[in-house]
């Protein structure tokens, strides 16, 4: 235990006993059959469960019938049923699973988000406590839904207020042990919290107590309908909305609430529309501890706030928003900003995340790499993925010790990156023989260069070094060319190619002009090869490379420099890799992106396109898409951007510039290489071979370590 030791202490949420401080968040997988439990959902509940959560929470138990409707808010289509005693059945089921699987309670969300109706025959409508604010302009919903349709009447309230009620009852008759009510991040019940859109005049609105009385209502339902169970509010202590709460209208409403009875804070900040970043990469990992600390200290120095159920017990609070890693949850827990803490994404990328930190494992944790491509998915009303743990998007096939092969077979696997490796980590899980073949000194591919640019990257890197030592019997054969000679003299039964993708380059006029550097010459650097055609500065760099092993924090010190890399910096390529760039390099240089195409951001999720994009635009960097180059020459680039109407797409103006600079990068991305795959099939006819990873880019697309990952887990299960 060690550093950990508090980290792994039981508390109480009232009378139930939690075995550690570790809560896994709620989240909507969108892994349901038309709102029914599905296998999938259990499993993957269940192996959180068997990964030693103290808590999980199923998140999204929706309460208003939405059979044989289209919620304009996708993410409402992938909710858990509660509604109807149909669904009973499965919750039964995944209540037993997960108790059965490990020491977890569970917790089931209550959810509404921002489209009701009475009953199974009305039909769904966008509502809102408030159509207009005080000065008589409309408030719009959430995320995807445009303006609310109606505002809620009081008789509606009272028969929403019931739907909780009766959820409530058939999930904890299901075997549930606790209840959380969704009251946060801009969802119904925020939404009547929250002064920016709670604007009503009667007895829910005006006042702190006012905007509350929903909620207590709900409370007060629940504990009728089931008694003795504990009640858990998760509530964004600031909403980040103009005009709505801060920490100081959340510690006011707190007394309120607790009033009528609950067990414990979940507490977040936000709404899904608020005008700055909550959770995405972008956000400093524990950036909004500060406020969590506000909130806690003043539920800790309150006689007056203790459990519904067990009035003997402090109320705990446990915060959950942007924390992913265990040192950040250790400092949550020392400085008491929370009692407990709450993880969502990071359960995603490792279900064992608990049991690690319990077995002194923690340099094996599978971290999340805040890419939110997790999000990106259940937004659109899709089941979730995860760029590092293949097994999410191939739940349906299982685990890799759960099935061994029928018959081990070699396997060859030519590609060291995260592709290559997981198919290795599953096949050797399996049973098979397998070998790893890669040209590079290091394991992890491409990962080595994106964790210089990112450093959320570094941790992935970290753990497929670790991951590889837990398995022996895989022969890894690095700084090692791939020939098909090579390959099949070892006698593989299976090939498995995942070479990366072929760098994307650009001709132009001035192209070989010494300021123009490629996507494959950085690679080649951290690599610590000297690209050809350089001179000493660049083998001078390769040298000091091999002396500090290629170090993240080494390759950005050297990036910072402007020997390679010039004070006056164009990028070529505006989609994920230019974007990244970009944001990696523009300290103390003056960065043009220049993008063919009229959209910016090719390859970012639907979740942090917009705020990248914005956020490069803060930092002063000038952004160019319609441009396309016309020519490099030693005064800087000439450019030529194309202007169109707005709404009729219509040419309005095509002008040219020549933009200083001392260097062009050019960051057009991967795609699609065959080259040994071709080579390989043709030496080795009778042999399967399969190719994975960004080698198999189509045109137009990006892929990243998500599509690797995932293609390398089912080729894994699949071999």
């Amino acid at each position: 235990m060690g550093d950990y030791d508090k980290l792994l202490k039981p508390f109480k949420i009232g009378k139930m006993d939690i075995a550690n401080r570790f809560v896994m968040a709620p989240m909507t997988t969108e892994m349901v059959d038309k709102f029914f439990i599905t296998e999938e959902i259990i499993d993957f509940y269940e192996a959180r469960s068997k990964g030693h959560a103290g808590l999980i929470t199923i998140g999204s138990a929706g309460v208003c019938n939405l059979d044989g409707t289209t919620p304009k808010y996708y993410n409402a289509s992938g909710a858990v049923g509660a509604w109807d005693d149909k669904f009973n059945e499965g919750w039964k089921k995944m209540a037993d699973r997960i108790h059965a699987a490990g020491p977890s309670k569970v917790a089931a969300q209550l959810q509404l988000n921002y489209e009701w109706r009475p009953d199974g025959e009305s039909e769904l409508h966008a509502y809102a406590p408030s159509l207009v604010n005080s000065e008589g302009k409309k408030i719009p919903s959430g995320p995807f839904v445009g303006m609310p349709e109606k505002e809620f009447t009081v008789e509606e309230i009272k028969i929403l207020v019931q739907q909780y009620a009766d959820a409530a009852k058939r999930i904890v008759d299901a075997g549930i042990d606790a209840i959380e009510i969704h009251a946060g991040i801009g969802y119904m019940v925020m939404r009547f919290l929250s002064k920016y859109s709670n604007h009503r005049t009667d007895e829910y609105g005006g006042s702190p107590a006012g905007r509350a009385k929903l909620l207590c209502d709900i409370i007060d339902a629940i504990h009728e309908k089931c008694p003795g169970t504990p009640v858990i509010i998760r509530y964004s202590i600031d909403d980040l909305m103009p005009g709505g709460n801060r920490i100081e209208d959340a510690l006011e409403q707190r007394k309120v609430i607790e009033a009528h009875g609950i067990d414990a804070w979940n507490i977040q900040v936000g709404f899904h529309e608020a005008p700055r970043p909550v959770a995405n990469s972008l956000v400093p990992e524990g950036e909004f501890l500060p406020i969590a600390h506000k909130f806690t200290a003043a539920v800790h120095a309150d006689p007056e706030s203790v459990c519904y159920t067990d009035p003997s017990v402090k109320i705990p609070t446990y915060f959950g928003t942007r924390i992913t890693n265990v040192e950040m949850c250790k400092k949550m827990v020392d400085n008491q900003d929370s009692d407990a803490f709450c993880l969502g994404r990071t359960f995603i990328a490792d279900p064992d995340f608990a049991l690690k930190v319990e077995e002194g494992r923690t340099e094996q944790i599978r971290s999340c790499i805040v890419c939110s491509r997790c999000l990106d998915k259940t937004f659109l009303g899709q089941a979730i993925h995860c760029s590092v743990n293949g097994n999410i998007k191939n739940i349906s096939m299982g685990h890799p010790e759960d099935k061994p092969a029928e018959k081990q077979k070699h396997i060859v696997i030519v590609g060291a990156g995260p592709g290559g490796l997981e198919t290795a980590r599953v096949a050797d899980i399996r049973g098979h023989k397998v070998t790893v073949i890669d040209h590079s000194k290091k394991l992890g591919g491409l990962m080595n260069m994106a964790q210089v640019l990112n450093p959320n990257m570094e941790n992935i890197v970290r753990f497929w070094n670790e991951e590889m030592k837990l398995h022996p019997n895989i022969d890894i054969r690095l700084n090692t060319e791939a020939t098909p000679e090579l390959i099949k003299s070892l006698n593989p039964d299976e090939i498995v190619l995942s070479p990366g993708g072929g760098i994307m380059d650009l001709e132009f006029p001035g192209r070989n002009n010494k300021m123009v550097v490629s996507s494959q010459e950085i690679k080649d650097l951290v690599a610590g090869k000297v690209p050809e055609g350089r001179g000493f500065i660049w083998w001078s760099a390769c040298q000091a490379v091999k002396i500090e092993g290629g170090s993240p924090n080494f390759m950005r010190f050297g990036m910072s420099m402007h020997m390679m890399m010039g004070k006056r910096l164009v990028i070529v390529g505006g989609g994920f890799a230019g974007l990244e760039c970009a944001g990696a390099m523009y300290k103390d240089r003056e960065v043009t992106v220049v993008e063919e195409s009229d959209k910016l951001g090719n390859g970012i999720g639907i979740i942090d396109r917009k705020p990248e994009i914005n956020h490069l635009k803060q930092l002063g960097i000038r952004l160019m898409p319609s441009t396309k180059v016309l020519e490099v020459t030693n005064q800087g680039i000439r450019v030529e951007t194309t202007i169109r109407d707005k709404k009729t797409k219509e040419i309005v103006e095509v002008k040219q510039e020549l933009i200083p600079c001392d260097t062009v990068l050019i960051s057009v991305g991967v795609q699609e290489n065959k080259k040994l795959y071709d080579e390989v099939v043709a030496a080795m006819p009778e042999i399967p071979v399969h190719l994975i990873g960004d080698a198999t880019t189509p045109a137009g697309k990006v892929y990243r370590s998500l599509e690797a990952t995932n293609a390398g887990y089912k080729l894994g299960m699949e071999l």
